[in-house]
């Protein structure tokens, strides 16, 4: 029995702003731990515990992005977009820190009211 691989295209245009956003938002969680380095409560909140873990997934999420954009994009036949193709593996990791990302996002929003956009 062969194994059968899985493989997902994403456009690179929306892997980039992707980038650029998640870029972002982690000056903005690393300004905030920053400004509460030295606080000792600050270390014991479930608003520092929740900005650090935040982080961590941001910068596990970017690096992976990073490696599949260093690969050679294809063109979609279709669109005449440049696309990265992914295997399922790798798809189902960004889904995953993706939607840990946006459940923090919300935590951060709803208990703390720490918005994470600079505008």
């Amino acid at each position: 029995m062969s194994e059968r691989k899985e493989y997902y295209s994403l456009p690179l245009e929306d892997c980039l702003e992707r980038l650029e956003e998640c870029l972002s938002i982690r000056k903005v969680i690393k300004a905030y731990i920053r400004d509460n380095v030295d606080n000792e409560e600050a270390w014991n909140s479930d608003l520092m515990m929740l900005l650090t873990e935040y982080y961590a997934i941001i910068c596990r999420y970017m690096e992976i992005m990073n490696e599949l954009i260093l690969t050679p994009p294809s063109t979609d036949d279709d669109s005449e977009e440049e696309i990265i193709t992914v295997d399922a593996k790798q798809y189902a990791i960004l889904t995953s820190y993706s939607k840990l990302m946006l459940v923090d996002e919300f935590e951060l929003k709803a208990s703390h009211r720490v918005h994470l956009f600079i505008q």
